[in-house]
């Protein structure tokens, strides 16, 4: 219906045009209404400006309703209570039409979020799975093994037949178990942690003397591997207000992390940058060790996710919860063989 009356209005306004001037051509021509004619040569110059400025505030309307959608504007809205008629119906369409498209990229979206929450879950699962499986495993068959050396089918054997070399056997697979069984334990502790973590307490410290004491306490593992530390702070003091207990455990974290991804490597520097920009606290560690690859540059902080032979892969994860219950964030850029920088940013309370 819409459309009909608008090809309706147009076909009425070109008629009015072509049926005036063709008057007053007319007059003009036979003399007979020549200041008629000229008249009626204004009044279709007028319709036809008239006709063109309705077209172009149409056009520009569309113009603006398929930038909006293309830009992904989600405030768009035509006004249905000015203008003609036809306006209104036509700015009444493309609400209609944005809030349809709206939902429907509400719901791909939340599509989205459950296929990504269900595959983090199903990861999750495999993750935990992978590892108690890798650990329950051996100490099972050790075991089995261990209870070999003191029974037959019959029952125990006796003391005459335990020989030395077997006791010596049963000890070094118990020390294996044990170290087992402490390894899977950690791994457990380390996902309670990340379930369970407690609330900062945030209260005021010194920053520079926080990162000078793990200066301090790094010194001697750095020095036996060759490393290079600098601390660098843009002035002399800074104060901050977070969880110290907290926010040195990210320390730690991302310090232990440049040093293990600068072994095997000749030249090896840290470097942990404190600066303010604005209204955040910026602490920059950087190293020059072989970099992340820019498809895993996000991946570093999923749970469990990890690249070396013996990481739980809960320690950036970790890492970048706390600093954002910290109302921070925790983001990382690599170049690889260049250098990678993770970056903590707190907000600075004025």
């Amino acid at each position: 219906m819409f459309s009909v009356r608008l090809y309706i209005r147009i076909l009425l306004q070109v008629s009015a045009i072509v049926l005036v001037a063709s008057l007053s051509v007319a007059g003009i021509v036979t003399g007979r209404a020549v200041i008629l004619g000229l008249v009626g040569l204004f009044i279709t110059a007028w319709l036809i400006g008239l006709l063109v400025y309705y077209l172009n505030a149409s056009n520009r309307r569309i113009q603006l309703f398929l930038d909006a959608i293309e830009d992904n504007e989600s405030m768009l809205y035509f006004p249905e209570d000015i203008g003609s008629r036809e306006q209104r119906r036509l700015h009444a369409a493309f609400n209609r039409i944005h809030m349809l498209m709206t939902e429907n990229k509400r719901k791909a979206f939340d599509r989205e979020l459950h296929r990504k929450e269900y595959e983090s879950w199903d990861k999750l699962m495999h993750v935990l799975t992978h590892e108690i499986m890798n650990s329950i495993a051996p100490v099972v068959s050790l075991s089995g093994t261990l209870l070999s050396y003191f029974r037959t089918k019959d029952g125990p054997k006796s003391c005459r037949e335990i020989s030395d070399t077997t006791i010596r056997k049963t000890i070094r697979g118990l020390d294996t178990i044990k170290g087992q069984g402490q390894a899977l334990m950690h791994f457990t502790e380390s996902y309670r942690e990340f379930a369970h973590l407690k609330q900062p307490d945030p209260k005021t410290f010194s920053l520079t003397h926080l990162l000078q004491n793990l200066q301090t306490l790094h010194q001697p593992d750095m020095q036996r591997q060759h490393i290079d530390f600098f601390l660098v702070f843009s002035r002399p003091e800074i104060m901050v207000c977070a969880d110290e207990i907290l926010l040195s455990q990210v320390l730690i974290n991302l310090l232990k992390n440049a040093m293990q991804a600068l072994e095997g490597q000749k030249d090896r520097k840290i470097c942990m940058n404190v600066d303010a920009e604005k209204n955040q606290l910026l602490i920059r560690v950087t190293d020059n060790g072989p970099g992340i690859p820019s498809e895993l540059a996000e991946d570093v902080f999923v749970p469990f996710f990890t690249t070396k032979a013996t990481g739980s892969g809960i320690g950036l994860s970790l890492s970048r919860q706390i600093i954002r219950m910290h109302g921070g964030e925790l983001s990382v850029v690599s170049q690889p063989y260049r250098k990678t920088v993770f970056t903590i940013s707190l907000p600075v309370k004025v």
